[in-house]
Order: C-alpha cells, then sequence, then structure tokens
C-alpha cells in the first residue's frame, strides 16, 4: 500500500528545519571570516585561514589581495578559481604574482575577504 504525501504542516517543518540548518552555516561561516579578517587589519600574520567554501558561504567570496612590490590592491572572487572548496583561502597566495610587477614580483599579501568589489563598495559609500 503506497504511503501518503506528507502534509503540509510536516513539509513546513522539514522546510524549516533545512532553513535554521543553512542560517547556522552562514552565521558560523560569517563569525569565522571575521576572525580573519580583523587578525588580517590588526596586523597580526595568520596562523590559520578559512576555507574557500567557507568564504563563499559566508557571502564573502572578495579576496583583496596587496602587491608590496607596486603598491596596488586587487580583489579576487574566489568563486572563478579552479581550487578545491576545502582548501584554504591562505594557499591561493602561492598562485598569485602581480601581473604589473615586472619580473620577481613580491609574495602578494591577504588583506582581507569581503562581500563585494571594492569598486561595488566604494559607490556604496558615495550614495
Amino acid at each position: 500500500m503506497p504511503e501518503h504525501d506528507p502534509t503540509r504542516t510536516d513539509r513546513m517543518a522539514v522546510y524549516m528545519r533545512a532553513h535554521a540548518a543553512e542560517k547556522a552555516a552562514r552565521d558560523e561561516a560569517v563569525h569565522v571570516i571575521d576572525r580573519s579578517n580583523a587578525a588580517l587589519s590588526a596586523g597580526r600574520g595568520a596562523l590559520w585561514s578559512p576555507t574557500i567554501r567557507c568564504a563563499v558561504v559566508a557571502g564573502m567570496p572578495w579576496l583583496d589581495v596587496y602587491c608590496p612590490g607596486c603598491r596596488t590592491s586587487r580583489a579576487i572572487d574566489i568563486r572563478t578559481v579552479d581550487r578545491h572548496p576545502l582548501a584554504s583561502v591562505g594557499s591561493l597566495v602561492i598562485g598569485l604574482r602581480c601581473s604589473l610587477c615586472p619580473g620577481l614580483a613580491p609574495m602578494p599579501v591577504i588583506t582581507g575577504l569581503r562581500a563585494s568589489p571594492p569598486a561595488a563598495r566604494w559607490t556604496e559609500g558615495i550614495g
């Protein structure tokens, strides 16, 4: 005999549990990214780095990178980087080189993870 379809109440309960789990995961990811950004902005070298997945779940996929050679900053959308989601954000630095610096450019420095690229943050500050 076939099972009956779940009632509306059952479907709502399943939805609410799933939504609560997603919100808890996002809140935890935001907390991790905030701790990492605070350590980087305080000038403390990071002893750890969040994962790419953590940054994406937190809604902060823009990696700010500073080049000490030419003193420029760039933003990289880590959603477009071909790396495993469980790789640390800090491991991306090894593959980055400044395109403006000739020859042997110094190693870039991660300055933080952000929710939007610099141009979007700049225009939000105007209005």
